[in-house]
């Protein structure tokens, strides 16, 4: 097993420990709550009460230690400020990741879009230019074969690191 493989066994394990511990802290509350909506006044109740709030304090004492623990995997861990938003919001962070994955592959349709659109403008361009200057026709079918047009049958491998075209392929929705 690797360094990263262990590392992140690790990450899980103690965000399934830390979800535990939130999950208790949250029911203890619920309790509390409860607790003091019913409260009857009596020195026992009042002692019960005091007795489960001082276990939330020191449950949420020791979550906050762990959390800003610098060898603590979970100290590393970033979560981006609308996703903490949302949960205040009520709301499930899962929204959150579906809405930006959404709007990750809008964004992507319109980049390919206007992709296809300029290489419709270039190979017309480059057909009228051809029309009318036959005599550059060796430094436009360059250009194309540069610029990776599909008309001239090769498909350059990219000079630089940068792909010409997009590698990914997300789902489109028929409507």
């Amino acid at each position: 097993m690797s360094g990263e493989e262990n590392e992140l066994k690790e990450l899980h394990v103690e965000l399934d420990t830390t979800e535990q511990q939130v999950a208790s802290i949250i029911e203890s509350f619920i309790e509390l709550g409860v607790s003091v909506y019913d409260f009857p006044g009596t020195r026992e109740a009042t002692q019960g009460m005091i007795t489960n709030l001082k276990r939330n304090v020191d449950r949420l004492f020791k979550l906050n230690q762990r959390s800003n623990d610098p060898d603590s995997h979970l100290n590393k861990t970033n979560i981006p400020l609308e996703v903490v938003q949302y949960i205040e919001d009520g709301r499930n962070p899962d929204i959150y990741t579906r809405e930006f994955v959404e709007a990750i592959r809008r964004s992507n349709q319109y980049q390919r879009a206007k992709m296809h659109g300029l290489k419709q403008l270039r190979d017309s361009l480059a057909e009228k230019i051809i029309e009318e200057f036959p005599d550059l026709t060796d430094k436009v079918d360059s250009i194309i074969q540069r610029t990776n047009a599909k008309q001239t049958g090769t498909n350059p491998e990219p000079t630089d690191n940068h792909k010409t075209e997009s590698s990914v392929d997300l789902p489109t929705e028929d409507k």
